[in-house]
Parts: C-alpha cells; structure tokens; sequence
C-alpha cells in the first residue's frame, strides 16, 4: 500500500514498499512517468529511490493536502514499461587499476580469474541514480561477491573506479571519496558535464553489463 507523508516542510515522501525489487521499481518507474506526464503546477522536484519517491513542492502554489490527494489517486502500475536499454561498460581488472582484488580475494575465498568472471556474468538493473552526479545503484551482484566497505574509506577515487561495496557494485562517475572495494576501471565517461543535453550515461531502469578488456585496450579506448 503506497504511504504519502510530510517530508520537511516543502516535501513529500512516497513509499512503495519496505524492501526492493524489480516489481517494485517497475511499479515507481510507470509511476514517476504517470506523475510527470501530469505536470502538476507546484511541483519542484521528483526524485525516485529504490522503494521511495521524493517530490519536493512549492507551498505557495499547492498545499500538503492538495497534493497529497493528486498523488493518491495515481494508479500503481505493474506491468513493464518502456522497453530498457543494455549497455555494456568496458572495464580494465588489471591490477594497475583493481587496487582491493587482495581483500576482496581474502574475503570471498575466490581467485582474481572467478571474481571477474562472476563480476561480468548478470545484466544488472538500474534502481537509481545518487550519491554524486550520474553515479547508478544496480541490482543483481551475485552473492559471493558480496564484501563489507572498507574500514577506512580512501578521500579520494578515481572517476571510472569500479568497485564493490556491501551487496552492490557500481562505477564512480566523478572523482570523490569512497570506500568501495576497487577491482578495476572503466574508460568510459560516465557524466559528462560538458553534454548539456544528456549528461547522464545510464538513467534508472536501464539494464548494465559489464565487459573485461584489456589494459592495452583500456588506453586505446582513453585517447579515442
């Protein structure tokens, strides 16, 4: 059942569900679509979360009860929506670059050769963009790949750093500080402030499938 509250003073926190899944981001997809299409006069912002939407709004224009209303009355959608984009990211596991492959290794209990093939194995689901501009939460890590955070988090990692942390894996898209286990780097620009059209490489409900290259191709790939 889909709960409406007060967010802070100018906003308004929609969950869907208490625990994630591909249903459940299907539902918040069609719905943050269906909201938009409405184009209700008052609404800021309309940022949608792994089971939650966040809808910042403009008390002027519209009250908590007005909008409260609108929102309700928005059908929750189960069926798929528009058909998903794959990309495929080439990555570089080469150890130049996959600083954290020996905690990772001693962790997991598997060889450097099985970690790369379980890492690029699924086609992972995009919940959400966060975090920093045009970074993408994924869905479907395989569970022996999951690995704790770092204890002490780096101040700063490289953009296109890919990494694991907890039960999610994912590309650092700017450079910032991070405490993901690093495995390895990707060439690929993903946010590009220079594109004002379309900054942002993946959006959420694409689908995602990593490649291994090599470092050779890793550096031709760079200076293309």
């Amino acid at each position: 059942m889909l709960k409406c509250e007060v967010y802070g003073d100018s906003a308004v926190l929609l969950t869907f569900s208490e625990g994630f899944s591909e249903e459940i981001h299907t539902i918040i997809v069609n719905y943050t679509r269906s909201l938009k299409e409405k184009k209700i006069e008052g609404i800021v912002a309309i940022i949608p979360a792994f089971t939650t939407i966040t809808i910042s709004y403009d008390a002027h224009i519209i009250s908590f009860k007005e909008l409260k209303a609108l929102l309700l009355h928005i059908p929750l959608e189960e069926k798929k929506g528009q058909l998903t984009r794959l990309i495929e990211i080439p990555v570089c596991y080469d150890t130049e670059f996959g600083k954290d492959f020996e905690e990772l290794i001693l962790h997991t209990g598997l060889t450097k050769e099985e970690i790369i093939s379980l890492h690029t194995a699924p086609e992972y689901l995009v919940y959400m963009l966060g975090f920093t501009p045009g970074f993408f939460y994924l869905g479907g890590l395989d569970e022996k790949l999951f690995c704790p955070r770092k204890a002490n988090p780096r101040m700063r990692i490289e953009e296109g750093a890919v990494g694991i942390g907890g039960q999610q894996t994912g590309v650092y898209s700017v450079a910032s500080p991070g405490g993901w286990q690093i495995i390895g780097k990707t060439p690929v620009k993903i946010f590009d402030k220079t594109n004002l059209e379309t900054p942002f490489k993946v959006q959420q409900g694409d689908r995602i499938k990593f490649v291994e290259i090599s470092l050779e191709e890793y550096k031709n790939l760079k200076h293309d």
